[in-house]
């Protein structure tokens, strides 16, 4: 009895420190939810009731700052509410002094206000410091909430403001001195968006932490949708909805996940669209601003008429600075009703006043092709691009997406010098030399009369495939551009080359050849090398038997060499370099033609 009783008191006592080894949840914990799940007027609600009760309180404040910072739903905050947290943050510290979790907030601020980094920085190594734990087990370490509140302000900044790396940074550092079963899973989901905020080449890293979360936390919805995001910016739809299946199976009110779902098949199966629409605007928070999706919508079915009335009735409603992708549906419309002008108007107001993470591919995109209807539009194209590119250096397939379009656009415009230099940077990025990699350079250096550039490319392009007809074809053109009077030899020797090429299939090539021996015979003419023309002369013969002019021409190269033998070594000639009889078109069948 006694042994049992034992072990009972040993089971309760192991119990117990089990319990306390979890991470006790935080009376403030709904609010945070309801801010992940972009339930933002709710989540306000929550924590202006908890400051309410709780009026004192620096941790309240600081989430009930951020509830403010997140109203207009577009992750940048306006002006007015910037002010409002503001106000607030400085109130509390005026009433607190320099408590820990104010000056987190007012760091978040100062980021928004254009503040200078290190100085922000400082403010927040001043929170760490100050708020050391201060007894028991830990003493001395980090607190991981105020890591953690730091890590959330980097999280939701934009991704060209504030150092994220050094959010990443603490937010290792606290993990890595605890012990794993004290961690809060918020830790490694701010750590994970922190990552994606240094560019997409680091999903991986996310993809980690969100993993992380999810392993302290098997019931966490957010951390599934967070890393299905991930694959849903790679186009990986098998694994994006298998964690967007996973996050609705613990919650199906998870809002989020519908509207990326909607997103995704808006453009491809609008039944499905639909569907998750609806259930987005079930779970949603109840607001004007949702009406957006509605009116996108109504753009995907092709009712451009009523999207667009829906959408010009948000824009008087709610505002583009609330709600900025306004201004890109309007651009949509109005490109698709034909209404250039006013296209240009909104999808540029929109590109100029928004950071880069909050611009879609495809809104670049669509700038393009709107902007690029203005003549001498480009610069100021190539100069949006090169913005983007420049918020994500590390982002090589956004770089490389982004510089196509600039050299599409350019060689549309008939622009070839800057066509060529953005698809340098374009092959560059993309880092393969393939056979398109070799035409397109050389194309490009042609059309913009880069001789140079354009015979390189195409020697290169012969090396590489020399059972490809475009590398000799570009050698050619080429060599028109640096040989113009077909007097230095260039020209020559790339028809030559060619025409190794063009022999191994004397019927598919047969036009092309006789091209290039007519070139050929007007250079022998030209250099009165005589026998060689009569070479050539019969090499057409060979393709076109009988043909006049040829015979013609034939005829007065033998008579000139035979002219020159008479004359001996031919000094003091005065005999004149015959042109081929190319112009008597109406007895030749075959008409000479430049490559």
């Amino acid at each position: 009895m006694m042994k049992k009783l034992v072990l009972l008191m040993m089971s309760v006592a192991l119990l117990a420190t089990g319990l306390k080894a979890q991470v006790a949840p935080s009376p403030l914990a709904e609010g945070l939810k309801l801010l992940n799940y972009e339930k933002n007027k709710s989540a306000l609600d929550f924590f202006k009731s908890a400051l309410d009760k709780n009026p004192n309180d620096p941790e309240t404040t600081f989430w009930y700052g951020q509830a403010l910072l997140a109203q207009n739903y577009n992750g940048v905050p306006t002006p007015e509410f910037i002010q409002k947290t503001k106000a607030l943050y400085q109130q509390a510290l005026q009433a607190k002094g320099n408590d820990a979790w104010l000056l987190v907030g007012m760091a978040h601020i100062q980021s928004l206000e254009g503040a200078d980094a290190a100085l922000v920085k400082n403010n927040l190594e001043l929170a760490i410091t100050s708020s050391k734990i201060e007894k028991g087990k830990n003493k001395n370490k980090n607190n991981p909430d105020i890591i953690n509140a730091i890590g959330r302000v980097y999280a939701e900044l934009p991704m060209n403001i504030g150092d994220h790396q050094f959010a990443i940074d603490k937010l290792k550092e606290v993990i890595s001195s605890y012990e794993e079963a004290t961690i809060n899973p918020n830790l490694f989901l701010n750590l994970g968006i922190n990552y994606l905020k240094l560019g997409g080449e680091n999903g991986g890293e996310a993809v980690s932490a969100f993993t992380k979360a999810i392993d302290r936390d098997a019931q966490n919805a957010y951390a599934y949708y967070r890393i299905g995001k991930i694959y849903q910016s790679q186009s990986n739809k098998e694994i994006f909805e298998e964690n967007y299946s996973k996050a609705l199976a613990i919650d199906p009110a998870i809002s989020p996940v519908y509207v990326s779902l909607y997103t995704y098949f808006a453009s491809i199966d609008t039944t499905k669209a639909r569907k998750n629409l609806d259930l987005f605007l079930q779970y949603a928070d109840k607001d004007p601003a949702f009406d957006y999706l509605y009116a996108d919508y109504l753009f995907q079915v092709a009712q451009y008429d009523a999207s667009l009335a829906k959408a010009k009735t948000l824009e008087a409603a709610i505002g583009i600075e609330t709600y900025p992708r306004i201004a890109v549906l309007l651009a949509y419309n109005y490109d698709r009703k034909g209404d250039s002008v006013s296209a240009k108007k909104y999808i540029e107001q929109f590109i100029n006043n928004n950071p880069t993470d909050k611009i879609l591919p495809n809104d670049y995109v669509l700038a393009v092709k709107v902007m690029s209807k203005f003549s001498g539009n480009e610069a100021g194209v190539a100069a949006i691009l090169e913005k983007a590119i420049a918020a994500e250096p590390n982002n090589k397939a956004n770089a490389q997406k982004l510089y196509k379009l600039g050299y599409e656009m350019f060689e549309k415009a008939n622009l070839y010098t800057d066509a060529g230099k953005w698809y340098a940077k374009y092959a560059a990025v993309r880092g393969v030399k393939d056979e398109t990699y070799y035409y397109k350079t050389a194309s490009i250096a042609v059309n913009a009369k880069d001789g140079v550039t354009a015979a390189a490319a195409a020697k290169e392009y012969i090396a590489a495939f020399p059972d490809r007809q475009n590398g000799y074809l570009y050698n050619v053109r080429a060599a028109r551009l640096l040989d113009t009077a077909n007097n230095l030899g260039i020209l020559f020797e790339a028809i030559n080359l060619q025409n190794t090429f063009l022999v191994k299939d004397t019927e598919k090539n047969k036009q092309a050849l006789i091209n290039n021996y007519y070139t050929l015979i007007g250079y022998y003419n030209e250099t009165k090398a005589y026998e060689n023309a009569v070479l050539m002369c019969d090499k057409v013969l060979e393709l076109v038997p009988n043909d006049p002019t040829t015979t013609q021409a034939k005829a007065q190269f033998t008579k000139n060499i035979e002219i020159l033998k008479k004359m001996g070594d031919g000094k003091g000639a005065k005999l004149a370099p015959e042109k081929p009889a190319s112009d008597s078109t109406k007895s030749n069948p075959v008409i000479p033609k430049k490559n």
